[in-house]
């Protein structure tokens, strides 16, 4: 197996008393969709800092493409697309215009065609004349992407990205999350408070909770995948029938006066609609619950 892309060992970091980080240890492998999942306060952005070198940690290693930060900064940064916090622009200028400053203050100055290309790919084709002032939230934020792709990095480090944005705006930096991942075999790294984003984007995640790390792995495998926790709802007069019929899958538990909860195993789906159907009780609505809510609630209570 190569060596990971990032690997931080007992990272601490204190401002005061305030142990902000705490011990945190972390793994990111080639290839990567890379969650650090935690509530707000819980010591995200920090390590992301930390990691990149915008403050000095008190104590462990990191490094990044198997060199010391402390050691390698200018070289490892080359290689690393970062977005912190909001993107900040030039208000007044265009979107091209930003992005052609910005390239040149790389050190790897971007063709005007390759600038383009990188507008389109966020989205953004047909405005990169528009004045920046006038953006949205969510295509600042996808001009912000284009900035941390212009030098070609390898890895993409992206700080709650998709705060600030509404549903539509989720949608689209998710996909374009993926896109990075798919079609330009990105490494990426980024942080949240959204439990959904998590599950529907990364292959592996830590969750910092108090500014430790609780836990690390791929996400699949922490969810145990071949269990699923599923809803169903069906008439009030047919609640017991229901109920009967559920205790021989596992151990049902009432919700309301027309609605049940059980933990199932994905191959006992198709059996147990048959027997649904069979047994002529009327379903309305059979929804599985996102299982990574439970296990995150779970873990931070434990």
């Amino acid at each position: 197996m190569s060596n990971p892309i990032v690997s931080i060992k007992h990272l601490s970091k204190h401002f005061g008393n305030f142990h902000a980080v705490q011990d945190v240890n972390i793994t990111v492998n080639s290839g990567d969709v890379y969650g650090f999942l935690g509530p707000n306060g819980a010591g995200k952005s920090t390590t992301m800092r930390c990691m990149l070198s915008l403050i000095q940690a008190d104590k462990g290693s990191i490094e990044l493409f198997g060199k010391s930060i402390q050691n390698h900064r200018s070289e490892i940064l080359s290689q690393v697309g970062c977005l912190i916090e909001k993107p900040d622009f030039y208000k007044y200028l265009s979107a091209f215009q930003n992005l052609q400053i910005f390239s040149r203050i790389s050190g790897k100055p971007s063709t005007k065609k390759e600038i383009l290309e990188m507008l389109e790919f966020v989205g953004l084709e047909g405005r990169e004349k528009d004045h920046v002032s006038g953006f949205s939230h969510g295509m600042r934020q996808r001009l912000g992407i284009a900035q941390t792709l212009l030098h070609q990095p390898e890895l993409i480090v992206l700080d709650e990205p998709t705060t600030g944005l509404d549903p539509q705006g989720i949608i689209d930096m998710r996909n374009l999350i993926l896109r990075l991942k798919n079609e330009q075999k990105k490494t990426i790294i980024f942080s949240s408070h959204n439990l959904s984003e998590v599950e529907l984007i990364c292959n592996r995640m830590v969750i910092i909770h108090k500014g430790k790390s609780i836990v690390e792995g791929d996400v699949h495998a922490l969810l145990n995948e071949e269990e699923q926790i599923i809803r169903l709802q069906t008439a009030s007069d047919s609640l017991q029938s229901l109920l009967a019929l559920l205790q021989g899958q596992g151990s049902p538990v009432q919700i309301n006066e027309n609605s049940v909860e059980m933990s199932i195993s994905k191959e006992q789906i198709p059996s147990l609609n048959a027997q649904l159907v069979n047994a002529g009780i009327p379903i309305f609505a059979i929804e599985a619950k996102r299982k990574l809510e439970d296990y995150f609630i779970n873990l931070l209570a434990s």
